[in-house]
Order: C-alpha cells, then structure tokens, then sequence
C-alpha cells in the first residue's frame, strides 16, 4: 500500500518540500513577560503576530510590530473579530487568571486552532489538558524562546492531507524516536500512524525497513489519521 501511495506524484511533491517552513501568523493571548518573550522570538524570526490582551499597556511595547487587540479572550466574538482565526497557531500565554486561560483555550479549541497554553502548576495544566490545549507548558521548565521554536517547526502546523482522513505529516527525530530501531519503537500500534521514508540531509532511507533507525538530526515522514499524528507530535515534543 505504501509502495503504491509513494509512486504518487503528489505525495512525492509534498515529501519534497517537507522541511520548507513558511512564514507563520501565531497568535498569542497574555501579553505579560512569557507572552511579549515568545512574541519577540517569533518577530526576529520573521513570524507575523497577533497579540491580544485586555490591558492597553502591556500592548504598547510591541504595537509597532506587530498586530494588537485589546479585550477579553473569554468573549469567542471578541476573539473572531480580533482575526484569530486566521492564525495558525495559538499561544494562551494569559498569566494568574486559570479561569480566563480555561476560557481562552475552549474558545480557541472550537476554533479549530493548534493550541499551545501556559500553565500555572501541575493542576492547571492537567485541566489544561483536559480542555484540549495541544501542548502545555510551564515556564519554570519552558522558556518562551524555546516554546517560539517549537510552536514555528510543529510539525502539525504542515500536516497535509493526501486522500480522505489520510493525512502525512515530518517530524523531526528527537527525544524517544531516535536512536530505536523502527521496530521497537512500533508505531503503528503504539498511536496508529506508519513511516514512509526518513529524510537524512540529501539521503532518502526508502523503503524502510524495521531495522532502520532514525538519527538525531533527521526528519521522520509518517501517514496517518490526524488526530493519531498529533499524538505522536505531541509525545515527541519540542526539538
């Protein structure tokens, strides 16, 4: 089945230009200190921002550069007059207030947006979890700069959808995937998704095998059902 869907042109097109990041619109919700940190970091790396916040002030820093809009993330009218649902991604970067981050993060999720959402403890970011942010965060573990990196090079964010709920989605090799042979690492059990090559520089490992092992450093290429490859997105983490 794979041999077949490779020898397609598309699909050979996409894997192509898998690993070509395109200038990304994030938007982001709290523009206290992780907030603007995480909005500085996407502007220098030449990302679009739409930055929101319910005080003028916190906005004032940054109004040259990017986008702002002031008001409350809990209003879901609010949010879609602001332009949030043109964006690609979304940081809810709101700080001590659980309750209006809860509601941002809802309001976002039926959007239909990739959420990314601070978190003030262990508690909250369970609850977080729960409400279906795609990735939590805690700033004493998570710095904004490197939150930045992860949320432009998601993998999620060029997930491409070849045929009906078939979706192929890169992944950089990381964390728990590298260094095991495909094999033991048995993905297709494990969240439902398969490999279809492994991109290494210029070299192409195809057909894989379930000997073959990702190094650090390469690029995964997978198909699957949306949901099971922002499982696995999700479990390998930021890069």
């Amino acid at each position: 089945m794979l041999n077949v869907a490779y020898k397609n042109s598309a699909l050979l097109t996409n894997i192509r230009n898998m690993g070509k990041r395109n200038q990304k619109t994030i938007g982001i919700i709290g523009a206290g200190r992780f907030g603007t940190s995480a909005a500085r970091e996407l502007l220098a790396n030449g990302h679009e921002i739409l930055l929101i916040d319910n005080n003028v002030k916190r906005l004032e820093s940054l109004a040259g550069d990017c986008t702002t809009a002031i008001g409350d993330a809990e209003s879901p009218e609010f949010l879609e007059e602001a332009g949030i649902k043109e964006v690609d991604a979304v940081i809810v970067a709101i700080g001590e207030n659980e309750s209006a981050s809860n509601h941002a993060v809802i309001n976002c999720k039926d959007f239909g947006l990739f959420v990314v959402a601070k978190a003030t403890d262990a508690t909250h970011g369970k609850i977080l979890d729960r409400l279906g942010a795609d990735y939590v965060v805690y700033p004493e573990r998570d710095s904004a700069t490197r939150l930045a990196r992860f949320i432009t090079r998601s993998s999620i964010l060029d997930m491409v959808e070849l045929y009906d709920k078939v979706f192929m989605m890169e992944i950089n090799a990381t964390g728990p995937i590298v260094n095991r042979p495909l094999e033991s690492l048995d993905l297709p059990n494990t969240f439902g998704v398969q490999v279809v090559t492994i991109l290494r520089g210029d070299e192409t490992v195809f057909p894989v095998s379930a000997t073959d092992v990702a190094q650090e450093g390469d690029r995964v290429v997978v198909l699957g059902p949306e949901e099971a490859l922002q499982k696995l997105a999700k479990a390998v983490g930021p890069s």
